[in-house]
């Protein structure tokens, strides 16, 4: 019975969904011109690069800032141990001047008494040559414990500097040699992604004049929901900025949450951004193109014809969760498509009209 009113519901709804997406769609094919090219096929060797750099980037990048982490607990630890060392410096006058009388009294009392002999020879009993003796050990001691303190305090003092000198020095080091490797990674990484730009350049000139459909029956074979259903297309549409993967996963993470969310505010997955973008950095995918899809495919998660299912995906997995959902999705298209859209990833989703879905796909994510 639930199934049932689902399917009426979405019979009901189905004149609707030519507002939103698929308005806003029309009218970008038919501008083509209007927005720079930046996705299309690649070769396998190409896409291995991208991978392969974008991987080194997040090792380098994960070095560099636990070399910064540990620079920023050592500066720390200097701080905590400053008001020590402080101390130590406070204590040491005292020490020296105290440490100073107690030779100066221990050289008088030497120049001015007999030897110890003498002086035992002179008592008038044996108690007081005890008492005597004792008296002169207690002012060797006393004079001996001075010097220990001053000796025992320098050498603390000394300690503690040499050691955070030291360790500083060395996370200093660490952490240059951490930046420097994470700067030639994103140089191999920009260099990739270089060589990428050509090639998609020279696919979309191979295919401007195809408008045949492709064969295969597609990820999304079969959704009601899908807006880029014209036939005969040719592509046109071209995704206008980049995404830059040479940064932190936090600056990604705050670059493209925002902008995904102000994307998807008002629909069913509003507040998903940061889960999208999150899924994007795992995979290396382009966080526009999951959303994107989402737009085309179902309004933005407005008509699914599953629960959590907002690409028309005809995939036999069941979702609990729109968490759950985005991230199989985005993983989904990292390892069957590649790290963003091109005329093949289009003619592999969509094979009827591949050539819509592709411009309509790469106009919304023009928009992110």
């Amino acid at each position: 019975m639930q199934a049932s009113r689902s399917h009426i519901a979405f019979l009901m709804n189905r004149p609707a969904r030519a507002v939103t997406c698929a308005a806003l769609a029309v009218a970008l094919t038919a501008t083509p011109a209007l927005l720079p090219l930046q996705a299309h096929a690649l070769s396998s060797s190409t896409e291995y690069e991208l991978s392969e750099t974008q991987q080194e980037v997040e090792k380098a990048t994960e070095a560099y800032e636990e070399a910064q982490g540990n620079l920023a607990a050592l500066q720390q630890k200097i701080d905590e141990n400053t008001a020590s060392i402080a101390e130590l410096e406070a204590l040491l006058p005292e020490q020296r001047q105290r440490a100073s009388a107690a030779m100066r009294d221990l050289y008088k009392y030497q120049k001015s008494s007999n030897t110890l002999m003498g002086i035992v020879l002179q008592t008038t009993s044996f108690d007081e040559a005890i008492s005597t003796v004792a008296y002169m050990n207690q002012i060797q001691e006393s004079s001996n414990a001075e010097l220990e303190r001053l000796t025992a305090l320098e050498s603390e003092l000394e300690t503690k500097r040499t050691e955070l000198d030291q360790a500083k020095a060395k996370a200093t080091a660490e952490e240059r040699a951490a930046a420097e490797a994470l700067a030639e990674a994103q140089e191999l990484r920009s260099a990739a992604q270089a060589k990428a730009e050509r090639e998609r350049a020279e696919e979309t000139a191979r295919l401007a004049a195809d408008t045949s459909a492709a064969s295969g029956a597609g990820a999304d074979s079969g959704n009601g929901s899908n807006t880029a259903n014209t036939p005969g297309q040719s592509i046109g549409v071209e995704v206008s900025g980049s995404v830059n993967w040479n940064v932190t996963y936090d600056e990604f993470m705050a670059e493209w949450t925002p902008r995904i969310d102000a994307y998807l505010s008002g629909s069913p997955l509003a507040g998903y951004g940061s889960t999208f973008a999150d899924a994007a950095w795992s995979s290396s995918v382009d966080p526009r193109w999951s959303p994107a899809i989402a737009c085309i495919e179902s309004t933005k998660g407005t008509y699914t014809f599953r629960p959590y299912n907002a690409w028309g995906w005809m995939t036999s997995r069941r979702f609990g969760s729109w968490d759950e959902s985005i991230r199989a999705h985005v993983s989904f298209l990292g390892s069957v498509y590649g790290a963003t859209l091109t005329p093949a990833a289009a003619q592999k989703y969509c094979p009827p009209t591949w050539q819509d879905w592709y411009n309509k796909v790469g106009g919304q994510m023009s928009q992110i």
